[in-house]
């Protein structure tokens, strides 16, 4: 994901946090000003699966501005690509049982997934998307920075102007 956007002063690359971002992300959506419109997080299948428990927080505390993307390529790419449990889950239903405004399931189709996120930016959140992708990677460097570095580098993008 890092590798197809490129590093951007607005992102905030989460680093050897499997189950993290979801609730990282919770958290900059409800500590966000009105400067911004979204707060959208980036989470491969597996990752959210270890960190499930984040729909039921982040439905309860119903953060307007979060939209999650998930992209499920089916394994644990990160770690050797080791098969997940996420053919068997159903995010979206997951999401709106624990309280999030509504989801989308969807496939690698650009279109689609171009449409997708024209609703969810209509829509309150928090909402939530499947994209369906493949497991190809592009090789990147961020992710031998460090993570204290690249926090920071998004913590001065974050603040308020002076």
């Amino acid at each position: 994901m890092i590798g197809v956007a490129g590093h951007q002063p607005n992102h905030l690359p989460i680093l050897d946090a499997m189950g993290q971002p979801a609730a990282i992300g919770l958290g900059i959506a409800l500590g966000a000003d009105d400067r911004f419109e979204r707060v959208v997080v980036v989470e491969g299948d597996g990752s959210l699966l270890m960190g499930l428990s984040s729909l039921a927080t982040i439905g309860h505390l119903a953060p307007e501005r979060l939209l999650l993307v998930v992209f499920d390529n089916g394994v644990y790419l990160a770690t050797g690509g080791q098969p997940t449990a996420a053919r068997d889950v159903d995010y979206v239903a997951a999401a709106v049982a624990c309280g999030w405004s509504g989801g989308r399931d969807i496939g690698a189709d650009p279109e689609a997934f171009a449409e997708a996120l024209d609703w969810a930016s209509s829509v309150p959140g928090p909402t939530l998307l499947r994209v369906r992708v493949g497991t190809e990677t592009i090789p990147t460097d961020y992710f031998l920075e460090d993570p204290a570095i690249l926090g920071r580098r998004f913590m001065d993008w974050l603040a308020p102007e002076r």
